[in-house]
């Protein structure tokens, strides 16, 4: 039988070494405060000298200057708590540098160019549609007989932004929704952005039928004027829980610059 006391007793001692442990690891960072904050700016010059360049270095050195933060932040309560009163200033400038410079930083990553397209050209010799106009019909053209007429897309407001229409034959109640890959290395493309926006609960019916009409979708990879290849998949699920692609078509698309 489990003595509960001595049960509890040890929990109760391994916590309180936790905590112990802890608290001197956060007391010795205290001491390197400045070593934290050298990381920190290092990671935001890094950023903004890659940002228009290297999206994969980019996000290397935006870590540099996130995940240390915290750190930094229980560096300074220790300071305050040694009552290391010019250090603590001194961070405290530091802190107010790092904010300041973030800002600036997060307003230029959110127009920062990528280089998604050209790392994914077109395969050459690939066959793929291009999104209507905006404002163009999109029912215009719809064949029952041809499969190729059932998903339709067309331009948004902005580069990457796009709406979806589909028509198909009979289907029972469901949900149909997108799937989207960039088709030279079957990479997903805003997966769960796309399958949330372009989600749409249907009533089903027995005939052929416009099951989605104009629902939008965007696309964050890549940049406006710059075409990549990707291929759009049409999902259903039914009301038991079966899924099955009903259809894909390939279209040259580009992302929407946030």
């Amino acid at each position: 039988m489990v003595n509960h006391h001595n049960y509890h007793k040890f929990l109760k001692t391994l916590i309180k070494t936790l905590l112990n442990v802890l608290y001197r690891i956060a007391y010795y960072i205290s001491y390197v405060w400045f070593l934290i904050a050298f990381v920190l700016f290092y990671g935001i010059v890094g950023t903004w000298m890659n940002m228009g360049t290297s999206p994969k270095e980019t996000d290397f050195y935006i870590g540099l200057y996130v995940c240390p933060f915290p750190i930094f932040l229980v560096a300074m309560v220790f300071l305050f708590h040694r009552r290391k009163v010019i250090q603590f200033c001194l961070a405290g400038v530091v802190l107010f540098l790092y904010f300041i410079v973030s800002v600036f930083t997060g307003i230029a990553l959110e127009s920062a160019p990528t280089s998604f397209a050209e790392d994914h050209p077109i395969p050459e010799g690939l066959a793929y549609n291009k999104p209507k106009a905006m404002h163009a019909d999109l029912e215009e053209g719809v064949d029952p007989a041809d499969s190729t007429t059932f998903l339709q897309l067309r331009n948004g407001g902005q580069g990457g932004i796009y709406e979806y229409s589909f028509f198909y034959p009979a289907l029972p109640a469901g949900t149909i929704w997108l799937q989207c890959y960039e088709v030279s290395e079957n990479l997903p493309l805003s997966e769960s952005r796309i399958k949330k926006s372009s989600t749409l609960e249907i009533k089903g019916t027995n005939h052929f039928a416009c099951f989605v009409n104009a629902r939008e979708f965007t696309i964050f990879e890549g940049d406006w004027g710059d075409c990549y290849a990707a291929r759009i998949e049409v999902w259903f699920k039914d009301r038991k829980g079966h899924e099955r692609k009903l259809l894909e078509k390939t279209y040259g698309v580009e992302g929407w610059m946030r």
